[in-house]
């Protein structure tokens, strides 16, 4: 009975998830085009990423712009939700306005976002006209780099923040007073108490982050297309760009190319979780 149960939500899981994973891959190993169904190639997509240079710069993207990101949503994220957890005039006022990045379409955020950087006249080159000359945000390729890192971190600090708040509630206050009573400064407490209760909810949120941030492609098509030239260049791009030209195979060589990492980032985080 429990099996059959469950044959309703495998059925959605292996149409909606199983069958467009298999004909991604299957369509990695050949050479279909859009209205053309194509042939098996074997590794000839894989082997052309090698030699492609937007496929360099995308895997070092991948460790740069997920690494970095998640680093500073984790420090971001840990502080504003430490800060929302305290009393304070307004509290869920202050909670709404954090949550507004995260809410909003992410089109609206990044095209936004694309117009305070933009050269000369984006809204932060003209607070900064009386001190400096104007930052090339989106055509330098270090600036880039930065502008799309910090509206990555802006757009999803905020699940971060909502996901530890969540965990910190669930703290007995009774440990913080214990550890008062016993003469524990602050940082003692919040490293001794706050940190071994929140690290579980940070691995889950580590992991589903990462997998949206390594996924993203509103961020970088929005704000630099992936450039300049290839130095903001992602997975995600490279496949729309190749899907524009109408090669599925190709396209889809770059979609199935970053599962391994995914996986095995996924396979360590859940296997440290369960140490937690």
């Amino acid at each position: 009975m429990g099996l059959l149960l469950t044959l309703p939500a495998v059925a959605v899981i292996v149409i909606l998830i199983g069958y467009p994973t298999i004909s991604s891959i299957w369509y990695s190993f050949t050479d279909r085009m859009v209205g053309s169904p194509g042939r098996f190639v074997g590794l000839d997509n894989y082997t052309r990423l090698v030699h492609d240079s937007g496929f360099l710069s995308a895997t070092a993207n991948l460790v740069l712009i997920v690494g970095v990101s998640l680093l500073l949503k984790l420090v971001l994220g840990t502080v504003v939700a430490v800060i929302l957890n305290r009393p304070m005039p307004e509290r869920n006022l202050w909670r709404l306005l954090v949550m507004l990045p995260w809410a909003m379409p992410g089109f609206v955020a990044f095209m936004g976002l694309r117009l305070m950087f933009e050269s000369p006249y984006g809204a932060i080159n003209v607070a900064l006209e009386s001190f400096t000359s104007p930052v090339p945000f989106l055509s330098d390729p270090n600036w880039a780099r930065v502008s799309v890192v910090i509206a990555t971190v802006w757009r999803g600090f905020p699940f971060w923040a909502i996901s530890i708040l969540a965990a910190l509630q669930t703290i007995p206050k009774e440990l913080y007073e214990a550890a008062r009573m016993d003469g524990a400064s602050a940082w003692q407490q919040f490293t001794n108490i706050t940190v071994p209760q929140i690290r579980s909810t940070v691995a889950v949120v580590a992991v589903i982050s990462a997998i949206w941030t390594a996924n993203g492609f509103e961020n970088i098509w929005l704000m630099t297309q992936g450039g300049p030239s290839t130095t903001t260049m992602t997975f995600p791009v490279l496949s729309f760009l190749s899907l524009q030209s109408r090669q599925l195979g190709q396209a889809a060589a770059y979609a199935v190319v970053i599962l391994p990492v995914m996986a095995l980032f996924i396979m360590l985080l859940s296997r440290r979780k369960k140490e937690f």
